[in-house]
């Protein structure tokens, strides 16, 4: 079975070699970009990937982009594999995945989808309890049988036939320096607080955008005013952070202060 390998970028020179390094084996190697400024599409070309441009209009999101991908990139391949520029695929876990395809294919009602998990590294520590690890995200297809819904929060089509790649990835979230994931996660807050908002006033389950989680994120929209305490009891408390020293709580911290945004929204006059 022959796969493709997806990379979405925007202005990611510095991680893109070693994210297309790791991906090297893929038949076919494609780099959907936002519009990068940095030399980002150079890098790729010189990494015999193909390039193509996508630039959104409004608002980012990761599901638009790889459904896009999958529709307009004009690959050929069974499968394709979806990364992000800050991420790499390690020797097992191109092992797992290239099984998991050979397994599917056996199978006369096999998957055509796999969810992978994700080692998050933050300040030179794999934050395995303070991110629940593992945490399970849609990055495997087979082309023509599936496609990605939800916006902040990606999932599969329910009921689509799913496996899971036990395998870890590695995600570098802070490649690019804390400065740039504050600014990342206050737009990602700022979506979240929409959809709250819109749940709240009456927009119904399907203001949320994803069915995944579904009862937990109608819990923690209507508990909105004390997200902060609960984001940081969470991560710290629950998940086991206090393990992982100093960037364990630094980490809640941040995710603490990310979880402020929605009440900001809330209380903004309607008229700004």
């Amino acid at each position: 079975m022959t796969i493709a390998a997806v990379v979405i970028s925007l202005n990611e020179a510095n991680n893109l070699p070693r994210c297309l390094h790791s991906l090297s084996w893929c038949e076919e190697l494609l780099l959907i970009d936002s519009g990068s400024t940095d030399g980002s599409q150079a890098i790729a070309a010189q990494r015999r990937a193909r390039v193509l441009e996508h630039r959104q209009p409004g608002r980012f999101s990761f599901t638009v982009q790889r459904n896009w991908a999958l529709e307009n990139g004009g690959l050929s391949s069974d499968w394709v594999l979806f990364l992000d520029a800050d991420e790499e695929v390690g020797p097992a876990c191109r092992r797992a995945i290239e099984a998991a395809i050979q397994s599917a294919h056996r199978q006369e009602d096999g998957p055509v989808g796999f969810e992978l998990t994700p080692r998050y590294w933050f300040l030179g520590r794999w934050l395995r309890y303070t991110q629940g690890y593992p945490n399970w995200h849609p990055r495997l297809v087979r082309r023509g049988h599936l496609s990605f819904e939800g916006s902040l929060w990606e999932s599969f089509p329910a009921d689509s036939r799913i496996g899971r790649i036990v395998e870890p990835y590695e995600h570098y979230a802070f490649s690019k320096g804390i400065d740039d994931w504050l600014e990342r996660h206050r737009r990602y807050a700022d979506w979240e607080a929409e959809r709250i908002v819109a749940y709240l006033d009456g927009g119904g389950s399907n203001a949320l955008g994803t069915r995944r989680w579904l009862r937990l994120r109608r819990l923690a929209a209507q508990l909105w005013p004390l997200r902060p305490l609960l984001r940081f009891s969470q991560k710290y408390l629950l998940q086991g952070g206090f393990r992982e020293g100093w960037q364990g709580l630094l980490f809640s911290l941040l995710m603490a202060g990310r979880a402020l945004r929605p009440q900001h929204r809330r209380h903004r006059p309607a008229d700004e």
